[in-house]
């Protein structure tokens, strides 16, 4: 090995092959773990062109036609810091899964396990199955190696590639987040200059969405360096690294406070933080959370409305919710 060579990284990966329907839960306890990257492998749909797995349930995620009637499992697979424990992290998740046993039958007899294993190239899988999807109402997010669609012209690209970080915009908690920003921002005043906050950046994807919507300054947050790294190389892409700062710094006082605040992250962390978040916003400004399982929505919701916050509207699919909150304007 030569002095510039460095040993391959290894990581703790855990995989449960679970009902479909406990899917959401179990990707939103992995993420909720910090883990670095998530895969899914559906039983009897993963043979594309090269034999890969499809890496995401969602039939938008799908390069060609949508392909019906999956099996009733799904293999999750996530890959967690290597200073974990590996016995622990099978663990954790069987736990989980007993858990919510009463409303998803079955996920209790789930099979996990979990090792330390070498680490892959998952952006090389990706490249070859991610392609150019509508998100929202307005975005194309397009990864840097596509060039957008022919009947794109009408959106807002966005580019934004696969990474260490969570969020290319195509799941439901991400897309949600993009929707409801972008009725937020129609909503400001003409001629604001609109600040936004984004906690748990992730990629970046939804500050950089709102900067390319007009917003003139957008703060990323996030406690993972490599997210914190990886957002604003996203803002160089996208040509708005000039309105964007991004660090692990904590929400508070010395942030200042905005007119939209983003939460793409889990339930119990939005009710954990809920009085930092809401401080944060500026009178009449908004907060859009997401990363909610419908299990947790009312606890979010009292916490919100605990603290003054009225609700503006909410969208849901089968096991996810965002939703947009509004601070009342001083007088």
């Amino acid at each position: 090995m030569s002095g510039s060579e460095r040993p391959p990284k290894t990581w703790i990966e855990v995989r449960a092959t679970v009902p479909v329907a406990a899917r959401e839960a179990v990707i939103g306890w992995m993420s909720g773990r910090d883990a670095i990257g998530v895969q899914e492998d559906w039983p009897g749909i993963g043979e594309l062109g090269d034999g890969g797995p499809v890496v995401s349930g969602d039939p938008h995620d799908w390069s060609g036609d949508e392909i019906a009637g999956p099996q009733g499992e799904v293999l999750v697979r996530c890959w967690l810091d290597p200073s974990n424990d590996v016995a622990e992290a099978a663990e954790g998740l069987t736990a989980f899964l007993r858990g919510i046993d009463e409303w998803c039958p079955g996920a209790a007899a789930s099979r996990v396990v979990s090792a330390r294993v070498v680490e892959e190239d998952w952006n090389a899988m990706w490249r070859s199955q991610w392609k150019p999807t509508p998100v929202g109402r307005s975005f194309l997010v397009c990864p840097s190696w596509e060039g957008p669609a022919g009947d794109s012209a009408d959106r807002v690209l966005l580019r934004i590639d696969p990474g260490m970080a969570f969020g290319t915009g195509t799941h439901f908690t991400t897309a949600g987040c993009l929707e409801l920003l972008e009725e937020s921002l129609s909503r400001r005043p003409e001629g604001e200059r609109t600040r936004v906050l984004d906690v748990g950046t992730g990629s970046g994807v939804l500050s950089i969405a709102a900067l390319l919507l007009g917003a003139a300054e957008a703060v990323g947050v996030d406690v993972d360096p490599d997210a914190v790294v990886e957002a604003l190389n996203n803002a160089v892409v996208n040509g708005v690294a000039d309105r964007f700062s991004a660090s692990e710094d904590p929400v508070g006082p010395a942030l200042g406070r905005f007119h939209l605040v983003l939460a793409n992250i889990l339930a119990e962390t939005i009710v954990e933080m809920a009085p930092a978040l809401a401080a944060a916003i500026a009178p009449g400004g908004e907060l859009v959370a997401s990363g909610i399982i419908h299990a947790r929505a009312e606890s979010v919701e009292a916490a919100l409305r605990s603290l003054g916050l009225e609700p503006v509207r909410e969208l849901r699919d089968n096991a996810w919710v965002a939703a947009a909150w509004r601070k009342p304007a001083v007088g």
